[in-house]
């Protein structure tokens, strides 16, 4: 028997103004419980691999875990509103993240990492815009599809608009550079218009056009082609380019089936560069084994699995905002965890791309937060539309 409950003041001020009785089935709780887990997973992980850095200080992990709070408060905030009200704000959210990606250049703002300009300093907290643009842009088109769906499939015009704001965008980030967020974007962008109904020639044109893009810029960049080259036999270039992706295979290696065990990592002391970001899972590999590895795997895939389901419930709800928006998450978070296991594993050239949840770091765990938040939000719509579907029914 399902549980109501009456909305009190607090919950309100949770919920939003939804002024029906909800239940606690209106929330998907396989989400929240897989999202608590990798979390979970992330704060032990950052702690066992930041340990040895810091010379046992809990610094790096309690900042790890503040960044946790802070992107939970700002996920609570918006699940707090209605998917349909980003409808009305898309435009000005887009417009604010292409100046966020202008003021990576500005001195005394944007801050040079490596060499490259993908950040904002302000008031102490390091900011990186192109994870806002993820964001941004599976708000603008979702939104943008979904009010002009027909001009969006009948019309070069239509097609075309949404396709110049995301290359305008990739073109930024590229600028920084960053290829694998443009990667990302690409693909999310493209993947949101075909389940649209985009015509499938257009996507194939412009699909074709960004690969062939892609390629050149690797190509005609030394330190891209040294990347490919280094990535496809490490061993030969270890004390260059293979040198990350080399170490990392040795902690594969030593992890075996069940691990060295937890905080055992010889790799994580200093032979790793970036083992608590763009290869944690590498270390996860060398402390905990292939077995759990192989079940944070499923759970990854359990997670994105949901995110596709509540997109096709919200597609039969006909509600295609929520849709759109729930395919174009599941997608995103499927290529994160993607191009960083590809990575670390040797599958993929060497690629600065963090573990969704687990990855040291405050920007791209703002931007999953923000992400599941949508995802619970448009579950908890269709939830309260079936409720209230079968009310009218029942009279």
């Amino acid at each position: 028997m399902k549980k109501i409950i009456k909305q009190s003041k607090w919950q309100r001020v949770l919920l939003g103004e939804s002024y029906r009785d909800f239940t606690l089935d209106d929330f998907d709780w396989g989400i929240i419980g897989s999202v608590f887990l990798l979390t979970l997973i992330g704060v032990v992980m950052v702690a066992s691999v930041t340990l040895p850095i810091t010379g046992g200080n809990l610094s790096m992990t309690f900042s790890h875990i503040i960044k946790i709070i802070m992107a939970l408060f700002m996920g609570f905030l918006i699940f707090r509103y209605p998917i349909n009200l980003w409808t009305k704000i898309d435009i000005h959210l887009l417009l604010i993240t292409f100046l966020l990606l202008f003021l990576v250049y500005v001195p005394n703002i944007g801050q040079e990492v490596n060499g490259a300009n993908r950040w904002i300093r302000f008031m102490g907290f390091s900011f990186q815009p192109s994870e806002m643009m993820k964001f941004s842009l599976i708000i603008y088109i979702s939104s943008y599809c979904s009010r002009r769906l027909l001009e969006f499939k009948e019309r070069w015009i239509g097609f075309g608009k949404p396709i110049f704001i995301v290359i305008l965008a990739i073109a930024l980030i590229l600028f920084e550079p960053d290829l694998g967020s443009s990667a990302v974007i690409f693909v999310v962008a493209l993947s949101i218009m075909f389940i649209a109904g985009a015509p499938l020639k257009n996507l194939l044109l412009i699909f074709s056009l960004g690969m062939s893009v892609f390629i050149i810029m690797i190509l005609t960049v030394p330190w891209r082609m040294r990347r490919i080259l280094s990535f496809m036999n490490p061993w030969e270039t270890y004390e260059e380019g293979g040198w990350q992706l080399s170490h990392s295979l040795i902690a594969y290696s030593r992890g075996d089936w069940f691990g060295v065990g937890l905080g055992e990592s010889l790799q994580k002391l200093h032979y790793l560069p970036d083992a608590q970001t763009d290869f944690i899972f590498a270390i996860i590999a060398e402390e905990l084994g292939l077995i759990f590895c192989i079940l944070l795997v499923c759970l990854f895939s359990y997670l994105i699995f949901k995110c596709f389901y509540v997109g096709r419930l919200a597609r039969l709800a006909e509600h295609f905002l929520g849709s759109y928006i729930a395919y174009g998450i599941g997608v995103c978070i499927a290529l994160h965890v993607f191009i960083n296991i590809g990575v670390s594993s040797g599958m993929l050239p060497t690629k600065g791309m963090t573990l969704p949840f687990i990855s040291f770091g405050g920007t791209n765990l703002m931007l999953m937060f923000a992400l599941i938040s949508l995802i619970l939000r448009i579950n908890f719509e269709v939830a309260q539309e079936a409720i209230s579907k079968k009310r009218v029914f029942n009279v």
